[in-house]
């Protein structure tokens, strides 16, 4: 499953595919890579074709030129998303799974591809907006920071996502070639680790930036109004997908629910039952 690329917008975009038949779409978050499904990806690859994709600036796809977070933002991934899904020729019949940020993108491909997505498994996700008052948003003190022009210092310059985010949410120590990898597109200090920055900064939290809010909203109106199968992948203890924000996702229809241990990067605590899950989950999906 080594990576290939895609021509995107004049751009290299990674994935890596294995297998055939139905298409699964797997998509990561911050700040991994489809590195985050490869042994999830290995338990599905006899039944189905799998896809997973790096979002640009992350894993082998290419760093956008310039300068600042305009390039990164939620839409500009989306733009990117839509355009590569479309040269590989997964535009109908698919199902999606994303973690983190790459669930949000999922929810959103899906709900601007009317009839397009045959599922939809989310796991640790903010595929709700949310709110430093309620509750719901993410730790105050070190989003807070990466928000504010502190964040350029401590991504930029100290990789803080890399170098403590990334094990502080795995519960399992992290592989020495597994952090190699995800080192390794953000080896050099500065703009070439901005996406990483961007995506903190795209959370919507209290309405902003409006935008990302937008997007987010839209798309839990479309989950909780559409009968799309869904798997919502539920972590134990879990960091996003708890409280109040797992209120709000099992209200939504025609939905299945699995618990796995784990706090955010489930798919590295709990590959083999999230692999499992998604094979019997995707085994009851209806054949058109």
């Amino acid at each position: 499953m080594e990576p290939a690329h895609v021509e995107v917008f004049g751009h290299r975009m990674a994935y890596r595919e294995a297998g055939a038949g139905r298409p699964v779409v797997f998509l990561h978050g911050n700040p991994t890579s489809s590195l985050l499904w490869v042994d999830v990806v290995a338990e599905l690859r006899d039944a189905h074709r799998c896809v997973a994709v790096d979002l640009m600036g992350m894993g082998a796809s290419d760093k956008l030129p310039g300068t600042g977070d305009e390039r990164y933002r939620l839409t500009e991934h989306a733009r990117f998303l839509d355009e590569a899904l479309r040269r590989l020729g997964l535009e109908r019949d698919v199902v999606l799974v994303g973690h983190d940020w790459g669930a949000v993108l999922a929810v959103d491909w899906a709900r601007r591809h009317p009839g397009a997505a045959r599922g939809i498994a989310y796991a640790e996700a903010g595929v709700v907006p949310l709110s430093w008052v309620g509750g719901t948003g993410p730790d105050r003190d070190l989003f807070g920071a990466l928000r504010s022009p502190e964040g350029e210092r401590m991504v930029l310059t100290e990789n803080v996502f890399i170098e403590q985010v990334l094990q502080a949410g795995t519960v399992r120590e992290l592989l020495p070639h597994e952090l190699e990898a995800y080192r390794r597109p953000f080896t050099d200090p500065g703009e070439g680790r901005r996406a990483m920055l961007t995506w903190a900064r795209q959370i919507p939290v209290d309405g902003l930036p409006r935008e990302s809010h937008d997007v987010v909203a839209a798309g839990a109106a479309y989950m909780a109004g559409s009968v799309v199968p869904k798997l919502l992948v539920r972590g134990e203890p879990g960091a996003v997908i708890t409280g109040r924000v797992l209120e709000q996702c099992r209200t939504w229809p025609a939905q299945q629910e699995v618990t796995v241990p784990g706090t955010h990067f489930l798919p590295h605590d709990s590959s083999a039952r999230i692999a499992t899950a998604l094979r019997a989950w995707l085994a009851s999906l209806p054949v058109r």
